[in-house]
């Protein structure tokens, strides 16, 4: 059960760090476009794969796993989305804030 909760846990956390860098990536370029659909949907396909280890874990060691299981996943998520989008929304004023500096003001 420790190999397949580790597993998971390293997969969800590779692919929600790429695409942080991918959007990370995009904003030092200025590059203008989807605007953080990246990490939504890494977002959205690592919680989605963490209820389906979730039914496997439960499925192997009863219902109380399961229940610890999609609680921790619920909160590892909600770390991430903090974490993630807050380095990369201050980024994002950081660029803005030396673009609006650089530009002459009217």
């Amino acid at each position: 059960m420790v190999l397949l909760l580790s597993l998971s846990l390293t997969l969800s956390l590779v692919v929600l760090l790429g695409a942080a860098a991918m959007e990370r990536a995009a904003i030092l370029g200025r590059i203008n476009g989807a605007n953080g659909l990246v990490i939504l949907v890494a977002l959205m396909v690592s919680a989605a794969a963490s209820v389906i280890v979730a039914l496997l874990a439960g499925w192997i060691d009863g219902w109380s796993t399961l229940l610890a299981v999609l609680a921790g996943s619920a909160l590892y998520h909600w770390a991430m989305v903090k974490l993630l989008l807050g380095g990369l929304q201050a980024l994002a004023s950081r660029i803005a804030a030396s673009d609006r500096a650089k530009s002459p003001s009217r």
